[in-house]
């Protein structure tokens, strides 16, 4: 059965035992397309809902693509809960330019280089290379090392399971790591899902409506964009995905998205944005409910390394405003606790061949000039999963990538586990947050404390 077609079948067959109800509502839908009718049967009330979805006939819409079934459950959504957000630039689903990645590619347009000693793909000498909607049957990948590769959904790869690296099965690994690990899903169970916390995300622009995380976006705002020159996020669909109803710490956490233009290296719009925020954070209070938490920005701003940068002063202003508010800032994995300034945030992926719920099967990720060399820091490291996840993508409204290893995106899983632990302790600090996560959780020589957020949630109640 194609994906999201069980859905229209349930609403069909709720709408038919409504209209043998004759609950009004019911008939008045019905009476749009079968006025004057006694009676229906189940293939009438499948083509009403067809037509509510905007599709010609229920033979129409079972022969639809899945992310066009998606897009008309968005549309449909927004209209109901009258949303805010258009569909996309001019209506349009894609990042415009983006258009084309509906069709599978040839690696060569993506001078990607291939080797075939290796059995690998490099691109620009980089051992980090995208398979995304690409067409890879052809070639030999025993020897390429999977959590090195991003990819999505529709990759097609060999169909001979020699030509893959032993073990790897594409797309049940890509569905895999759609867990966010570490326990969060029996923390889910509990009902623990970070209802009621707000998180603000500073990244570049990002597909709002991706059914991940749709029912989470709260607001969203561009600043600094040119509206006729759009190009691509970058890793706001992975630091997005961890509020998602599947990929997600925090599924029922809200969350409102600035999307800043990043092309240039300038602060300007990153002040602007966390002055947005502020005055969100007042707006909710004033409203009687919670302010924003947390302000996630993946870049390091507001550093005396980055001091030259146009609105280097704005930034460092509009932080400390967001701060003096208790909004906790993170930005760029950077952490300045006065409390204890030896505190270090550690980036941890998981195996290939591992169980993401296991602390045991998890590898430090070392990032450029963290000072990960002094053996100290250990001791004082809180370790956060960071890149060999799947997460959301920027193209179609359902689709997924599996992410590579290529950049260390711990501190997403920092801030969205903040916010669970802020529904449980309401006067909790981050310090408080970093301190009671070393006491908990599991101390690994050579890497660090890995977090422990079941155990972390507990020692909160």
């Amino acid at each position: 059965m194609t994906k999201y077609i069980e859905y229209f079948q349930v609403e069909a067959k709720c709408l038919l035992k409504d209209f043998k109800k004759t609950l009004p509502e019911a008939k008045s839908r019905c009476e749009k397309y079968f006025n004057g009718r006694d009676s229906l049967s189940l293939m009438n009330t499948q083509h009403v809902i067809a037509k509510e979805y905007g599709f010609d006939s229920w033979n129409d819409l079972i022969s639809k693509e899945p992310h066009e079934l998606a897009e008309a459950l968005i549309i449909a959504k927004n209209k109901t809960f009258n949303s805010p957000f258009k569909l996309w630039h001019g209506g349009r689903i894609t990042t415009g330019y983006e258009e084309n990645k509906y069709k599978l590619h040839d690696p060569k347009d993506y001078q990607l280089e291939y080797d075939s000693k290796k059995k690998t793909f490099t691109r620009n000498n980089r051992e980090y290379v995208s398979f995304e909607h690409l067409d890879v049957s052809s070639y030999d990948l025993s020897g390429i090392d999977p959590l090195k590769v991003r990819y999505s959904e529709d990759t097609k790869w060999p169909e001979d399971p020699t030509k893959l690296p032993l073990g790897f099965k594409p797309k049940e690994f890509l569905e895999s790591r759609k867990n966010p690990g570490l326990g969060i899903k029996n923390l889910h169970k509990l009902g623990i899902k970070g209802q009621g916390r707000n998180i603000a995300i500073i990244n570049n622009f990002r597909l709002f409506n991706h059914i991940e995380y749709h029912s989470s976006l709260k607001g969203y705002e561009e600043i600094g964009f040119d509206p006729t020159n759009y190009g691509g996020g970058s890793n706001g669909g992975f630091v997005s995905s961890f509020i998602g109803k599947t990929c997600g710490v925090a599924p029922n956490a809200n969350a409102y998205y600035y999307a800043v233009n990043t092309e240039n290296r300038t602060q300007v719009y990153h002040a602007i944005a966390i002055k947005k925020v502020c005055e969100l954070h007042k707006k909710l209070i004033a409203e009687g409910k919670n302010g924003i938490d947390v302000i996630h920005i993946q870049r390091a701003i507001s550093l005396d390394l980055f001091s030259a940068e146009e609105g280097y002063e704005d930034a460092l202003k509009a932080r400390k405003e967001a701060e003096d508010l208790g909004i906790w800032c993170n930005f760029g994995a950077v952490l300045d606790f006065k409390e204890n300034p030896n505190i270090r945030l550690g980036h941890i992926y998981c195996k290939l061949d591992g169980n993401v719920d296991n602390p045991s099967d998890y590898i430090p990720l070392r990032a450029l000039n963290s000072k990960w060399e002094l053996i100290d820091n250990y001791k004082n490291a809180l370790c956060f999963p960071c890149g060999a996840k799947t997460v959301s993508l920027d193209v179609k409204m359902d689709e997924y990538a599996f992410e590579h290893l290529s950049g260390p995106y711990a501190s997403p899983f920092a801030s969205i586990l903040y916010l669970l632990a802020k529904s449980i302790k309401e006067s909790i600090t981050p310090y408080e947050f970093f301190e009671q996560g070393l006491k908990t959780g599991d101390f690994i020589e050579g890497i660090g404390t890995i977090v422990n957020p079941v155990r972390l949630i507990e020692s909160l109640k």
